[in-house]
């Protein structure tokens, strides 16, 4: 941790990280198109190879629509480059995707921008920079004449070597190891700097790319997060709007049923034996625990798991309900 207490120091002392603070994607795209409005040509080789000439145009949140596909791009060259820029998690093939379909046939270079990075990540037609890659790039005496201007992007060129090697600090490993109560170390260090949440959302983005490469179910995954911690949903729709499904959060492994009542049909799995258990006990001991009045859960502690045990776990549940299904749609309330 010693490294890492070094690196946040060096970050806290640039006042550009307080800058960073509220925004911290609109902050670099902003920056990058701040850049071009002092040099176009020194701003597109920071993301693109290509030879490009004094006669582009950079945009802010572009708007691309192509038949049915509709997608905003974080910075855009036009003609040229579409670059989507990501802090805080790694973006999923449905989002990139769509980004290309926006585009069409067009020929446009495709270029992911991001913090962090991890060689087993590809993502098909795109070509990946890093923060560290576009910062080892910038020359500020090639942007302007202008001594105040060059002093401002070597700081923010310091600044974005320094994240980036806070990033390289922060490993990404195939485990769920990311939990506030697995590491409250970390998770004390990082949200000094209120990048802990950050972090959750990289990890848990991390963490479903894996997860939809053996997708054996097809569930729908999402996450999110709820008090500091991600919260990972792996969700199957049943009948009538109700749903069922596992939902990671800290340490607990839920399993979770959705619907209009869906206390009921909780209850009525318990009686059947069907997905939940109908041995626990929570909280007042209730067989089961609330988020509202339409979704219902129940729990049992993880550790640090790694990706493939979890997956598994994960799997094997999912096939079980998959065994089960008539008799588990069964179990629906009547309206």
């Amino acid at each position: 941790m010693n490294k890492i207490d070094s690196t946040i120091k060096k970050l806290k002392s640039s006042p550009l990280f307080y800058l960073f603070l509220s925004s911290r994607e609109l902050f670099h795209s902003n920056f990058w198109f701040w850049l071009s409005t002092l040099n176009k040509t020194e701003t597109a080789k920071l993301f693109s190879d290509k030879s490009v000439t004094s006669d582009i145009t950079f945009k802010r949140e572009h708007n691309q629509t192509s038949g049915e596909f509709k997608a905003t791009v974080d910075l855009y060259v036009s003609d040229k480059i579409a670059i989507e820029n990501k802090v805080k998690d790694f973006p999923t093939e449905g989002q990139l995707e769509r980004i290309k379909n926006s585009f069409g046939k067009s020929d446009i270079e495709f270029v992911l921008t991001t913090l962090f990075w991890t060689d087993e990540l590809s993502f098909n037609g795109w070509t990946v920079k890093t923060y560290k890659n576009i910062s080892d790039a910038i020359e500020p005496v090639k942007f302007t004449n202008d001594t105040y201007y060059q002093s401002l992007i070597s700081d923010y060129k310091q600044f974005s070597l320094n994240l980036s090697e806070l990033a390289e600090q922060l490993e990404i490993m195939n485990e769920y190891d990311f939990a506030i109560s697995l590491n409250k170390v970390l998770y004390g260090k990082l949200n000094e700097i209120k990048l802990w949440e950050g972090y959750q959302k990289l990890r848990a983005s991390h963490l479903l790319i894996h997860f939809n490469n053996s997708n054996k179910h097809n569930v729908t995954t999402a996450y999110g997060i709820n008090n500091q911690k991600a919260t990972i949903d792996f969700v199957l729709d049943l009948n009538d709007g109700y749903k069922i499904g596992i939902q990671i959060e800290d340490i607990q492994y839920r399993k979770f049923v959705i619907g209009r009542k869906a206390g009921k049909f909780a209850e009525n799995l318990i009686s059947s034996n069907l997905f939940l258990n109908n041995a626990f006990w929570g909280r007042g001991k209730k067989s089961y625990l609330n988020y509202g009045d339409t979704f219902k859960y129940q729990y049992e502690k993880i550790e640090k798991i790694t990706f493939t045990d979890l997956f598994e776990k994960i799997n094997n549940d999912f096939q079980n309900i998959h065994n089960e299904i008539d008799n588990i749609k069964g179990q629906i309330p009547s309206s």
